[in-house]
């Protein structure tokens, strides 16, 4: 692996493709997933959801943004929001309405939707996330969205989690149907026929009510933080053993300036800034994650700390690290992407002093080892187990 595979990974590109009838230009990168495809669930509810010019429309999980051109365009009166929990999506998205010429949606955080107030949508798109209980999190949000008798399109791949999802929107709404299937994929409909939003057990449960959070508490060494939360977020309502074992060895050097990278809900930045850190940045490019960094650094009354919202270390290109600590995301959807991990690891190299180190923790089946001995020329070994395995790299001086 070399610089170019990082180039590409850092490059945006721009390319037309084909939507029901018509070409959109887009715009996208790796990091994203399926980032250069039109996914079968943007077809299907290109195809068959039906809204009026005057509709006011709701898009949750942009995607690359190719859906909400299709659906702009078709909106002569009515206004398009889209939302979704990936930044690089959001970001992605921004990107192709602008080449493509359409200037009036507005885009928000999934977090954003709960300041929205009354405002209200005739319909709501739903392209499925990851995760049946963040699913969940926007079929809520999309029912106290809608107007009565305001409809609910959702679409998604089948070993996603579809069929669950659709389940799970008829116990809220009692009604719907399947509209079409395409490629492994299918979509439903269904109409809000009351403001009373039905109550399933699964509607109370904290991080998907609306306002609430995922509390629990964390015990590290000789001090415990308390953690907020959301679905989404990795390992959303626990320690995973994989963080557990690299805080395990990590030590800190007093006053050291420290970037917690992927940072999630923020329990290894927290550790460095408890235990000696001079200061602390957090990055992520889920915003649920920053979301609940933030809360989690508030409640625990952290304050000599940034979090930063973006696409791996884009958000620090200028700053100067003395160390680099992360339980890195290597999935892109449901696959093992190197590229994000290659990027990572040399863009942390960069943003080293001399004699820095990067430490992180991975699954034993990823070759992070080669990776970091071909960037940084040394890596060691910390600690591993049947499961993982905790590596270094120190930046020579």
């Amino acid at each position: 692996m070399d610089l170019k595979t990082t180039l590409d990974y850092e490059q945006v590109r721009q390319f037309s493709r084909n939507l029901v009838s018509e070409v959109v230009e887009v715009v996208s990168k790796p990091g994203l997933p399926d980032w250069d495809q039109v996914l079968p669930s943007t077809e299907l509810l290109a195809k068959y959801a039906i809204f009026h010019p005057t509709n006011n429309i709701l898009l949750f999980g942009s995607h690359h943004g190719a859906l909400g051109v299709y659906i702009a365009r078709r909106l002569t009166v009515g206004q398009l929001s889209i939302t979704d929990n990936n930044y690089i999506a959001l970001e992605m998205t921004r990107k192709t309405l602008e080449v493509n010429q359409i200037t009036s949606v507005n885009i928000l955080a999934d977090i954003d939707l709960r300041c929205e107030g009354n405002q209200r949508y005739d319909s709501v798109f739903i392209q499925i996330p990851k995760g049946r209980k963040l699913t969940r999190r926007w079929l809520i949000q999309a029912h106290l969205a809608l107007v009565l008798g305001g409809t609910l399109y959702i679409a998604g791949l089948n070993n996603s989690g579809i069929q669950s999802a659709i389940k799970d929107a008829m116990e809220i709404f009692s009604n719907g149907r399947i509209l079409a299937y395409k490629k492994g994929n299918r979509i439903a409909q269904l109409v809000k026929q009351s403001d009373d939003l039905a109550q399933p057990d699964w509607a109370l449960t904290p991080g998907i009510a609306p306002g609430s959070w995922v509390e629990f508490s964390i015990q590290l060494n000789d001090h415990g933080f308390l953690i907020r939360s959301l679905p989404g977020v990795f390992s959303f309502d626990r320690l995973d053993a994989g963080t557990k074992m690299l805080l395990s060895i990590s030590k800190i050097q007093s006053g050291a300036k420290v970037l917690d990278v992927g940072c999630g809900y923020g329990v290894i930045g927290m550790f460095a800034a408890f235990h000696g850190a001079g200061w602390v940045d957090f990055i992520d490019s889920d915003l649920l994650a920053i979301a609940a960094c933030k809360e989690s650094l508030a409640v625990n009354q952290i304050s000599n700390a940034t979090v930063l919202t973006g696409d791996l270390l884009a958000p620090v290109y200028s700053k100067k690290y003395d160390l680099i600590l992360s339980n890195p995301p290597f999935h892109a959807g449901q696959a093992v992407d190197f590229q994000i991990a290659e990027a990572m690891i040399r863009q942390s190299y960069r943003a080293l002093n001399p004699d820095g180190r990067m430490t992180i923790v991975a699954n034993r089946f990823i070759p992070y080892d080669r990776l970091i001995n071909e960037i940084f020329g040394n890596v060691s070994c910390l600690v591993e187990s049947g499961r993982f395995y905790v590596l270094s790299g120190i930046k020579s001086g």
